[in-house]
């Protein structure tokens, strides 16, 4: 039975004037009133008490100017509450020394003045110890002088590891189209070159991960814990390295024995039979995962950037553990044996998960459920060697079938001198790039349908005969995620997904989603699915893979970075919110609920959105339709045809220079023409953004308007093109945010980026010194019943923010403050200057003194 929220259980029936709808027109049932008594109804709720009562009254005074307010109104249910309201009132509260530790969730928790402040009196009696250590504190005051210098220094040094880090991705993207063009040149015969080059794709893989991993030990030899001043000399050797290893293509490996083989090469403690589903591993030799275990597509760095320090960090997982999808752990983190961390779940730093115990949430809690019972098939030494060769000759078979739709283009270009016919060559890249994106598909819907047909719901053993071919399948859909995941929220993808065997209804809006097994995926008519969700990916534990089927109802809405495990079913109407954890049982994913967090909680009221036409948002009228399809065909067909132009690009270059420099001095210029190329698409980006959007201000569209359309074709140039080809290997550097102001951002001095989260460029502002660690998202804006809506994040100086985490528009971190990993920052709120959260969404953690690093 589910249990129901204090302000959701009814007393007596109570007639209301009006009946709240949903944008649908259905009756919105969350965001009824309880129930009361004719006679309560009518009767005055007590007045405030205490001087908490009344400092929270006050507030809700303002915030509802034309009600009278007693304290046992619900903040909800009886004054009409919602969303942005309790992150504003929970902000104004906040500046109170009193209410300095409230959250959004004590809100949702206490909904009446009564109850929160008798929360707030509790806290305040009894300080909250901080989980592990909240924020390190260096002695002195920092010289600017020296800060600007270690920072200039460190650029120039970073300037010198581009090479390198360019080299890298030069030698991978454009091997085999080099040895081609050169042996052709020559006078080869075109089958021989073309076999040389089939070799050289084949190659390129090992020979770059081995190169990474002799780089990685003659620059940093064995790590070790400890703390590190940002951009000093050992801050560069550990950016080197890392920009290098995650230029290498590991996803390739990721579910095979080779994945965990390469990080023992890089120096992780990796046990037999482990499960690596494409993790982030940084800090390699501090790492240790025991027999058995199974790692999905989680965060296991070890390291941060806090407090202008890098700090690196020691995570131990046991044997026969469990880590779920988008799962982080921190630093200095233990997992005894057995112990399970569930998806979408933060271990905070110093954590230990006691043998066998199961962990939940941001930040994760020791849960009550039933802990899976499968055994792992037996393998003996030869049947793990039989396997590694298996996987050994597939693998190469992913960057062939890349090479295959690339080859096409390149060779049409080829025919073509960009400096003598420019015009002629930028004409045809928009074709190029439309036939790399068909032919991609294609060979993936053909594959899929010959190597594994369709996909039943059911358990089966890992690299069994099914694993084996569904994982060819998973490799091809992560690579057209990759190459052309501008198709994602065009109306081009709903027929590619229908015909990899989903059942998707009319007018969906399905952006990058990360993770699903297109057979068993269900969304009903007008869903909608933001970027970077996971929905209904297989799950594999002890040595078992569990696929089910996963269904979204009518126009439900799955947010930004949200999970949804396998087997869900959401109800119509239903809204997941942002980095979000959707409920598993079918009876708490209803009709209209909304869901928020991990572990999710129960929205009782959601902010309405500004009234737009259905045909709009919902019903687009034929001429629309028509209209987004024309216009999309830029967002699908430019982004690939840049990558294929720096392409022929640096192959003419090579031509031209072969016969003045040798082929020695060729290889070595080539990294810098790549460079070059990537420079002046970088810089037709940004000239694409001004031209496309000029400056962004607030604001609120539907989804179906030529603004909208224009905003998604200059993300889009900004996502898969300019993030692949280069800014990815400007993370951590000063280059990135110089690019980042070129696009409108505001973003002070030394600030360390390690994410190229960002949207709306001009309504972002970054201060100081402020560190964004990976993968986390500046969200400026979100939709929300198919209304854009984008406002202002600010990020104050000195401030924090933890990998995977994200803040949401209309939000603000004062001076100092420090969100951890996997936390939400939710529209409206605003964090207190020199304090630490954590959570989805983010609750009070301790203090976070002011740092200066002498």
């Amino acid at each position: 039975r589910t249990r129901l929220p204090a302000y959701m259980v009814p007393s007596v029936i109570e007639t209301i004037p009006e009946l709240p709808l949903l944008p649908s027109g259905k009756l919105d049932r969350s965001a009824l009133p309880a129930p009361r008594s004719r006679h309560a109804a009518r009767a005055v709720s007590a007045r405030p008490r205490t001087g908490t009562e009344h400092l929270i009254a006050e507030i809700w005074e303002r915030l509802f100017p034309s009600r009278t307010i007693g304290v046992d109104d619900n903040f909800f249910t009886d004054l009409g509450g919602h969303s942005l309201l309790a992150a504003r009132m929970v902000s104004d509260l906040r500046r109170h020394p009193r209410c300095a530790r409230v959250s959004v969730v004590d809100l949702y928790e206490h909904p009446t003045i009564a109850s929160l402040a008798a929360t707030l009196d509790t806290l305040t009696h009894r300080p909250r110890a901080p989980r592990g250590p909240v924020l390190a504190v260096s002695a002195g005051r920092a010289d600017p002088g020296a800060e600007r210098r270690r920072h200039f220094l460190a650029g120039f040094l970073q300037s010198l590891g581009l090479y390198f880090v360019f080299g890298l991705e030069t030698l991978q993207s454009l091997a085999p189209f080099l040895v081609y063009v050169l042996l052709f040149s020559e006078g080869r015969p075109a089958l021989e070159a073309v076999l040389w080059a089939v070799a050289c794709a084949v190659a390129v893989l090992p020979v770059t991960i081995l190169a990474a991993i002799a780089a990685k030990w003659v620059v940093l030899g064995r790590l070790r814990p400890g703390r590190h001043r940002l951009w000093s000399l050992a801050y560069v050797r550990f950016w080197f390295v890392q920009n290098l290893v995650s230029a290498l293509p590991l996803k390739d490996l990721a579910g095979t024995p080779w994945l965990p083989f390469v990080y023992r090469l890089l120096g992780a403690r990796i046990g037999r039979d482990v499960h690596l589903g494409a993790p982030s591993l940084v800090a390699f030799d501090l790492i240790s995962i025991g027999d058995g275990s199974s790692i999905d597509d989680a965060s296991l760095s070890g390291c941060a950037i806090e407090g202008g320090e890098l700090i690196l960090g020691t995570i131990q997982i046991g044997r026969g553990c469990f880590v779920g999808r988008r799962a982080v752990l921190r630093e200095d983190t233990v997992m005894e044996d057995g112990a399970r961390l569930d998806d979408l779940s933060l271990l905070p730093r110093g954590e230990r998960v006691p043998r066998g115990e199961i962990w939940a949430g941001s930040p994760a809690r020791c849960v009550p459920a039933a802990r899976a019972t499968g055994v792992p098939p037996a393998r003996g030494p030869i049947r793990r060697a039989a396997i590694a060769a298996l996987y050994a000759a597939l693998i190469p078979l992913v960057p062939l079938l890349l090479l295959a739709a690339f080859a096409p283009g390149v060779a049409l270009l080829m025919r073509l001198d960009p400096l003598t016919q420019p015009l002629l060559f930028l004409a045809v890249t928009p074709i190029v790039g439309g036939s790399f994106v068909l032919l991609l598909t294609t060979e993936v819907v053909l594959l899929k349908w010959l190597l594994v047909g369709r996909v039943r719901p059911g358990t089966y053993p890992v690299h069994g005969p099914f694993y084996v071919r569904n994982w060819i399948v998973d490799q091809l859909l992560s690579l057209s995620l990759d190459y052309a995941g501008q198709l994602h929220a065009t109306l081009y993808l709903a027929p590619w997904y229908r015909a990899l065997g989903a059942k998707i209804g009319r007018c969906v809006e399905l952006s990058t989603a990360s993770a699903t097994t297109p057979d068993l995926l269900e969304i009903g008519d007008g869903g909608t699915v933001a970027d970077e969700a996971s929905l209904g990916d297989a799950r594999v534990e002890a040595g078992w893979m569990t696929a089910a089927k996963t269904r979204l109802g009518r126009r439900a809405f799955v947010g930004n970075s949200a999970v949804v495990p396998a087997g869900s079913v959401l109800g119509d109407d239903t809204l997941v919110g942002v980095l979000s954890l959707a409920p598993t049982d079918p009876r708490r994913a209803a009709r209209g609920h909304a869901w928020l967090g991990s572990p999710p909680i129960l929205l009782p009221h959601r902010q309405p959105s500004r009234p737009f036409p259905e045909q709009c948002t919902y019903r687009p009228t034929r001429g629309l339709r028509i209209a987004r399809s024309l216009f999309e065909i830029l967002r699908v067909t430019l982004p690939p045809a840049g990558l294929i132009a720096v392409a022929a690009a640096v192959v003419h270059a090579a031509l031209a220079l072969r016969p003045r420099i040798g082929i020695a001095g060729t290889l070595l210029t080539l990294p810098i023409v790549y460079a070059l190329s990537c420079s002046l698409v970088l810089l037709a980006v940004v000239l694409a953004k001004w031209l496309l959007m000029g400056r962004f201000r607030p604001f609120e569209r539907p989804l179906w308007s030529p603004f909208i359309w224009r905003l998604e074709l200059a993300n889009a140039l900004y996502e898969f093109l300019a993030t692949p080809l280069a800014l990815d290997a400007l993370l951590g550097t000063p280059f990135l945010p110089w690019y980042l102001r070129l696009l409108g951002a505001r973003i002070g001095r030394s600030v360390y980026l390690r994410t190229t989260g960002f949207l709306e460029f001009d309504l972002t502002e970054i201060g100081d010194r402020a560190a964004l660690n990976e993968n986390c998202v500046l969200q400026t804006h979100l939709f929300e019943d198919r209304v854009l809506k984008a406002s202002r994040v600010r990020i104050g100086a000195d401030c924090a923010v933890g990998t995977d985490s994200v803040v949401l528009y209309d939000s603000e971190m004062l001076e100092g403050a420090r969100l951890d990993a996997l936390s939400l920052l939710i529209k409206g709120e605003s964090l207190p200057a020199q304090s630490a959260w954590a959570g989805l969404p983010a609750s009070w953690q301790g203090e976070a003194r002011a740092w200066r690093v002498a």
